[in-house]
């Protein structure tokens, strides 16, 4: 075979002719090599060298992918046309013309562009929903002969949802075929109902998220508007209050809203003269029956004892029964809680300070009294000064007038100026226990150092203050701050020994002064050995020279040689 087609390709480039039972026809003059190849007899459309627009029909879109066979079946080019139904069965029989280009197009069959300028044009132009759907949807023939509709009403397509519709019934409500009238044909969905119910009972708070058959569960016509028509089982099952026991109007909207069934707006005190106020106005915390006992309406009393008699004689702190305490409520509380009450105890002749404000009533106000009860601390307070140790309070004979010490923020620490005393608490002084000074009580206790501290002044060994003699007027080498080290200035005072050449050259006070019974006496000569007759030729022309401590001091007062 790949022999023949040679010897036809080489005879026809040689004649230019082809033979009459040539496959395209006799008349055809192409180079075969625009379409074949010599490696492959099938056509590859893609690589075919032919120039289709030369025919005068232009391959455009899906026409470029398909093979030459499908439309040049017979092989033979030149028998076939140029209009669509050439190649494609009209399915339509001629009814809607030869121009299939107008809803067609050789990028798709189902050019919905073109289909859909020319739907405009119609008796039902397409919009919303409408415009994207299949258009089987509506032209659902088999024989797709006819895209013409008898009725562009909405119920020709749409009778099975104005069917089946239960919410609402479009049936029982005898609704209008005319679905415009709800329905808008350029919504998304056929939920969107435009159904303008103001017209008859406007939808407002509640009754705006209802569903339709909450209120019309068998009918849409002659429905009542009144509250009781569609509210008659909430009004009946109400208990607080009783609408029915306490025979309330079925005229609803006077206590109530659209907005909610509770929290009903109904003006107590125009009906009754009694504001609810505080409490009484959240209907969460108080109930109608808890004032209106046995649904009473009439005959209940406007003043706070007549509905709180029971926490007026449950009241324990205080005792409002054993403190024969007035029945005006108002005097301590107020509406918005029973408790903590507004008592304001500033208009007593106790006025509630420091830690008096959270004390209870009854710390005071023992058995339940509370007239004639004393303002003085030491009423209340009389265990805690009996029971005080540091200072004893009895021992000690302090005053009953405890604010002299103390102050109502808290017992302890006392607040006690010990400066107004002739004895002004200073350094360590601060610090320590009243009992460590006060041994023997508070009254005529001596302010001399040595009265307390004797015991120091006794044990000294360095230097021994008892042996030397020293005063007992202790501030004279001690501070209040520390008994050690002594703030005694020896060198500015007497003789310089932690400075110049005697600092360090000593260890002991003993050292200088030998006589421990009398530190006045010292000694130069213990330390400076030195030969008499080699010292009193060198001070030969000292004038009342005499060897001994005393002179050597007089003259070298500083510890230095003449001269130095």
């Amino acid at each position: 075979m790949y022999w023949i087609v040679f010897i036809l390709l080489m005879l026809t480039e040689a004649t230019g002719q082809h033979p009459a039972d040539f496959i395209h026809g006799p008349n055809f003059n192409l180079d075969c090599k625009l379409c074949h190849t010599t490696k492959t007899w099938k056509v590859d459309p893609q690589q075919i060298l032919f120039d289709h627009n030369t025919t005068g029909f232009r391959l455009l879109g899906a026409h470029r992918q398909v093979e030459c066979l499908s439309c040049h079946n017979s092989l033979v080019f030149s028998h076939i046309g140029h209009n669509c139904i050439d190649c494609h069965q009209d399915v339509h029989q001629g009814r809607l013309g030869v121009d299939c280009e107008r809803c067609h197009s050789p990028d798709s069959w189902e050019n919905r562009f073109e289909v859909f300028e020319i739907h405009q044009n119609t008796r039902f132009p397409l919009y919303g929903i409408h415009a994207v759907i299949d258009c089987q949807s509506c032209h659902d023939r088999e024989d797709r002969q006819d895209f013409k509709l008898k009725s562009v009403e909405c119920q020709q397509c749409h009778i099975q949802d104005f069917l089946k519709t239960i919410n609402p019934s479009h049936q029982k409500a005898g609704f209008s075929l005319q679905c415009e009238n709800c329905h808008l044909v350029n919504a998304a969905s056929w939920k969107q109902a435009i159904y303008e119910h103001s017209e008859t009972f406007p939808l407002v708070g509640g009754h705006s998220n209802l569903e339709c058959v909450d209120c019309h569960n068998d009918r849409y016509q002659g429905v009542s508007v009144e509250c009781y028509a569609c509210h008659q089982d909430q009004y009946e099952s109400t208990t607080n209050p009783n609408h029915m026991l306490f025979g309330f109007p079925t005229n609803c909207q006077e206590c109530h809203s659209p907005q909610m069934w509770e929290r009903s707006d109904f003006d107590h005190l125009s009906a009754s003269g009694f504001a609810l106020v505080g409490v009484h106005a959240r209907s969460e915390e108080v109930k109608c029956i808890d004032c209106h006992v046995n649904n009473q309406l009439r005959g209940l009393p406007r003043d706070c004892y007549g509905c709180h008699q029971n926490d007026y004689n449950r009241a324990l702190n205080p005792n409002h029964v054993t403190g024969n305490f007035p029945q005006d409520c108002l005097i301590c509380h107020n509406q918005e809680a029973w408790s903590p009450s507004d008592f304001d105890h500033n208009r007593t002749a106790f006025p509630l300070t420091g830690a008096h404000q959270t004390a209870a009533c009854e710390d005071c106000h023992t058995d339940g009294q509370y007239s004639g009860i004393a303002t003085d601390c030491y009423s209340c307070h009389q265990n805690d000064f009996n029971q005080t140790t540091d200072p004893d309070h009895q021992q000690s004979n302090f005053s009953h007038d405890c604010t002299n010490c103390h102050s109502t923020t808290s017992w302890t620490p006392a607040t006690f100026d010990h400066a107004q005393t002739n004895f002004p608490l200073t350094g360590a002084h601060q610090n320590v226990q009243c009992i460590d000074c006060h041994a023997s009580g508070y009254e005529n206790t001596p302010t001399s150092c040595v009265s307390c501290h004797q015991q120091d002044y006794d044990a000294t060994t360095d230097p021994n203050h008892q042996a030397a003699n020293f005063p007992f007027t202790c501030e004279d080498c001690h501070s209040t701050t520390a008994w050690q080290p002594a703030n005694w200035d020896h060198d500015a005072q007497y003789f310089p020994i932690y400075s110049g050449s005697h600092q360090g050259a000593w260890d002991t006070c003993s050292d200088c002064h030998v006589n421990s019974a009398d530190y006045s006496q010292f000694e130069c000569i213990t330390c400076h050995e030195h030969e008499r007759t080699t010292m009193d030729a060198k001070h030969s022309e000292v004038t009342n020279y005499v060897y001994e401590s005393r002179a050597c001091y007089d003259c070298h007062p500083q510890g230095k040689e003449a001269g130095d």
